[in-house]
């Protein structure tokens, strides 16, 4: 907390000399009689051990919070690589690079967005929406790309899953809350969709699009 020294010294300026002349004399007096009864000094020691006590306890309670921060990965947990967002193509569609600063187009696997406007087709209700999320969540950011079985489509875009965050785990919350496929899904901004074998999270992306569906969230509504 920060002390407010103007406040203070603005309202000991509004006091009359003859106030100020009688609060000065009493303060004084005050703090001889506390000298000659050396409580002062215990004030002081007193003041000083609650100090230490409060700071150590507070070092203790940093320790503990660190320690509880650095979480280890579990066995389980998918296998992913660390790139960095360079621009977001549409709903399912971004471009990314990697450590290596090698430009990849990534197709996220597992769902279908709504296609934007292209010069030789209008585009798709909801599609300005589920860009827009994308560029919320993905533009600019650190993101972990996790592979399923195919490397490629016939286009020849790398097939990923995209996590907003390096997943320690693989239970259902870390999914919901870390898997951009997973997200897309919940908030009505894609269908679930299988291409070939990659199908590794399909039944728990079937169950968000169905609750997805039920509350009539974005490309859901009525």
């Amino acid at each position: 907390m920060k002390c407010h020294r103007t406040a203070i010294y603005s309202g000991l300026s509004h006091f009359a000399p003859a106030a100020m002349k009688k609060a000065t004399s009493l303060i004084l007096s005050v703090i001889l009689i506390l000298s000659l009864s050396g409580c002062i000094d215990a004030f002081v020691e007193g003041f000083k051990e609650g100090y230490n006590e409060g700071y150590n306890a507070a070092a203790k309670d940093s320790d503990s919070i660190s320690a509880s921060l650095s979480t280890t990965i579990a066995e389980d947990a998918p296998v992913t690589e660390k790139v960095t967002v360079e621009s977001v193509v549409d709903g399912d569609t971004i471009w990314v690079l990697d450590e290596d600063h090698n430009r990849l187009k990534i197709r996220i696997i597992g769902v279908d967005a709504p296609e934007t406007p292209k010069a030789d087709h209008e585009g798709e209700p909801y599609a300005e929406e589920a860009q827009a999320f994308a560029e919320q969540c993905l533009d600019g950011q650190v993101i972990y790309l996790e592979r399923d079985v195919s490397d490629t489509d016939q286009y020849d875009r790398t097939l990923r899953y995209v996590w907003l965050d390096k997943p320690t785990d693989n239970d259902s919350s870390t999914f919901e809350r870390l898997n951009f496929s997973a997200l897309l899904v919940r908030g009505g901004y894609a269908s679930v969709v299988v291409y070939g074998d990659d199908d590794k999270y399909y039944d728990a992306l079937k169950t968000l699009e169905n609750s997805a569906k039920t509350d009539q969230l974005g490309m859901w509504m009525d």
